[in-house]
């Protein structure tokens, strides 16, 4: 079955990074962002006047030393110490304030990813739909990192780079004067020689470029491809030992090496034909304004401090010009870590958008402090919108026990949608307030650090004490563990299967909950270990009302009412809506400013030696 897709028109990539940052400068109370982002402007308009002083020193000084003046020499020495100190000082304030930018940006934004993402199980629920937003870790910790940073350094950059065209073009305008060629008057010569040095060096670095891009992304190809078969040699460590494969091994691993060094020497070749035109295009800027000024300067008509002054405008021209070549490997990373984190907040947004539904087409989920659970006509789906458990209606009272069982997928989907982070399906559900109640999976999660806070996750550590913890303990057999509670250590990866789960009966018998929903939290148990726990669980918890959902092979005496499930018929859609944004987000997507890849594939900037 099909359905048409929603008709959501896509977000302009610049509208999107608005949504996604705009906060930062808006939101109230955001004053120290646009203080910071006013004071880095100021200090680069500052920046950009000491570097045109610095220009007209120049000019002032080569004309001292051509009339010999010792006055107006060490005046200009004078005047360059004030500059050297002027420059010094606001280059050092704008790595501060850039710096202090840079961090304050990623803390909020990486605050307001964090709020959105580990909220109500949007991070669970945002895994299972499809989309170009896997490794979330990744998209905060780094690409959150290198968006605001990027930006920050971009911008300044840019800004520098505008002043200083504008304010140098006028500058070398006025020092061209007038030549004639061939009869034609031709003002504002080395204007028109900036410009097109700048074009035809861009010219010639694309052409030169083009090969070694390709040279560089298949090298960074097979240096991924060993690091990888690195890791799966590591991982499989003990397998490799067992059957004495090392040998096999070390030949497979020097052979995915040896499949990089083509690429390696393509991107050699790249790199030394692109260092040799740097090097004539570099040298070049600084002496082709000289070459042209000379009969000028001989003629008498431009005097030596403004000839000197015409070539380091003529450079200042030439570099502000290179500005988007210089940048653009750091304009398509950031444009990619932007993208990236954009695909995180859509996704987090959509299951927030689902879960939020409301009427016959979704789950209608009461939280309240009454005494039951209860699901009335409760249909579950899939994330993609198809069915996987038809119409259910359940009702547990306080002191009950409910057994159930059936369908794997089924009876796992349930349990999820009891502990209230599955939002897909129609019906009606009620459940106990978050405080009462608890749902307890197969594995528990432990936070790296002390087994005393691992033990009562996510409560706070002074709620219990120290007696209460070791009685507990040696009620669910982990006695053994008392002298260890305040180890740091990953708990999550030390401790077995079967003794997670016996923390799990542990903090329950620590919190004391009124609502317990169990998901093969006991299949790691022998039966008669499980059968003991779920007794110690229901005489310390005689009023609890628990659901288990398990193939429990124990005994059934303990549980009031048993409940099987089926799984619905394969294929029928549950969700319309849901199900056709799914298919959508199955298409390939436009990639955002196109433009920058096609540049990118002449433009590369050389790795350093």
């Amino acid at each position: 079955m099909s359905a048409a897709a929603p008709s959501e028109p896509p977000r302009h990539f610049f509208a999107a990074c608005r949504g996604l940052t705009g906060g930062y400068w808006t939101d109230p109370g955001q004053w120290r962002a646009r203080l910071l982002t006013g004071a880095l402007a100021l200090l680069v308009i500052i920046q950009a006047g000491l570097a045109i002083r610095l220009n007209i020193w120049s000019a002032d000084l080569f004309d001292a030393l051509e009339r010999r003046s010792t006055e107006h020499a060490i005046a200009q020495v004078v005047i360059f110490l004030l500059l050297l100190l002027g420059m010094m000082l606001a280059n050092t304030l704008h790595v501060l304030v850039r710096r202090q930018w840079q961090i304050d940006w990623r803390r909020w934004l990486t605050r307001r990813v964090l709020d959105r993402w580990m909220a109500e199980g949007r991070h669970y629920q945002a895994e299972l739909i499809p989309g170009d937003h896997a490794n979330p870790d990744g998209r905060i910790a780094e690409d959150i990192r290198i968006a605001t940073e990027h930006t920050v350094d971009m911008a300044s950059s840019l800004l520098y780079s505008v002043l200083v065209l504008f304010a140098f073009v006028g500058i070398l305008w006025s020092l061209s004067g007038l030549v004639v060629l061939g009869g034609v008057g031709l003002p504002g010569h080395l204007v028109l020689l900036a410009f097109a040095y700048a074009g035809i060096g861009a010219a010639i670095a694309f052409m030169l470029g083009r090969p070694l891009v390709r040279a560089t992304d298949a090298r960074q190809t097979r240096e991924a491809d060993f690091r990888f078969s690195l890791a799966l040699a590591r991982a499989a460590g003990e397998p490799i030992a067992i059957a004495r494969g090392e040998a096999r091994e070390r030949q497979r691993l020097g052979d995915v090496f040896a499949a990089m060094l083509p690429s390696w020497r393509g991107q050699t070749i790249g790199l030394a034909r692109l260092a040799a035109f740097s090097a004539v295009h570099g040298t070049l800027a600084g002496v082709l304004p000289l070459l042209v000024g000379t009969p000028r300067f001989l003629d008498g008509s431009l005097s030596l401090g403004r000839l000197i002054q015409s070539a380091a405008a003529f450079q200042q021209v030439t570099g502000a010009l290179s500005w988007p070549i210089d940048n653009l490997a750091r304009l398509a990373e950031w444009r990619a870590s932007v993208e990236r984190v954009l695909a995180l907040e859509d996704a987090v947004e959509t299951v927030a958008q689902e879960a939020a539904r409301r009427g016959e087409t979704a789950i209608n989920l009461d939280r309240n402090p009454g005494s039951w659970i209860g699901a009335q006509e409760l249909s579950v789906a899939a994330p993609d919108g198809t069915a996987i458990l038809p119409p259910l209606t359940l009702w547990v009272e306080p002191g009950e026990h409910i057994l159930v069982d059936g369908d794997a997928e089924p009876m796992d989907t349930l349990f999820r949608v009891l502990a209230g982070i599955w939002p897909w399906g129609r019906g009606m559900l009620d459940l106990p307030d978050e405080a009462s109640m608890m749902a307890v999976g197969a594995r528990p999660f432990l936070p790296e650090g002390r087994l005393r806070d691992a033990l009562i996750f996510p409560q706070s550590p002074d709620v219990q004490d120290e007696a209460t913890l070791l009685a507990v303990l040696d009620s669910v057999e982990l006695g053994y563990l008392a002298p260890r509670l305040d180890e740091h250590a990953d708990w999550g990866r030390i401790l077995g299967a079967a003794e997670l789960q016996r923390i799990s009966f542990a903090r329950m018998l620590l919190r004391r909950p009124g609502w317990i929903v169990l998901g093969h939290a006991t299949d790691a148990l022998g039966q008669e270990h499980a059968n003991q726990l779920l007794r110690l669980l229901t005489n310390a918890l005689p009023q609890a009302g628990i659901v288990m959902i398990s193939r429990h092979d124990g005994s059934n005496a303990m549980f009031s009412r048993r409940l099987t499930l089926e799984r619905s018929a394969s294929g029928e859609v549950l969700l319309t809506e849901v199900y056709a944004r799914r298919q959508a987000a199955r298409r390939p997507k436009p990639r955002a400013l196109p433009v920058v890849d096609r540049l990118r594939e002449g433009f590369v900037t050389p790795p350093l030696p």
